[in-house]
């Protein structure tokens, strides 16, 4: 399946040395500002597209676009953001998420809810976070002065 590749290319194709972990296209990417956060967009626009041609079911899409908002939310932070990015592999996710709803659609959709809720509410505690964290840094800042 193409879906595979793609995705191994853009997050596991190379295995830094002496280590386990897997870096592709998408760390490299990340790290040209602007530029590079579209064209990861893109691929995981791709990978949602042919997850809806091949039906399927709206949950795992669901899931699959909360793991790129995440991917995207980590993405925001300078250089950290591209080291949690390497770790979080949001478009391996969703490859594995439409090559399991394809092979087991039942399975898939009944697992899915549960998920979708946690991933759900991991997206909303990192942009909470982010903001919160932000108006505590202008206050800091504003009292400083």
């Amino acid at each position: 399946m193409i879906l595979r590749g793609l995705a191994k290319v853009m997050d596991e194709a190379v295995t830094v040395p002496n280590t386990n972990v897997k870096v592709g296209l998408d760390a490299l990417l990340g790290l040209i500002p602007g530029v590079g956060d579209i064209g990861s967009a893109a691929v995981g626009a791709y990978i949602l597209r042919a997850a809806a041609r091949l039906n399927v079911p709206t949950v795992i899409i669901a899931r699959m676009l909360m793991n790129l908002l995440i991917d995207a939310a980590l993405g925001i932070v300078p250089f950290i953001g591209d080291f949690l990015d390497v770790l979080y592999k949001a478009n391996a996710k969703n490859a594995r998420l439409v090559v399991e709803a394809v092979e087991n659609r039942g399975a898939a959709t009944r697992g899915s809810w549960l998920k979708l809720i946690g991933a759900f509410t991991v997206f909303v505690l990192i942009v909470g976070g982010g903001i919160v964290g932000t108006v505590f840094a202008l206050k800091a800042l504003w009292n400083a002065l």
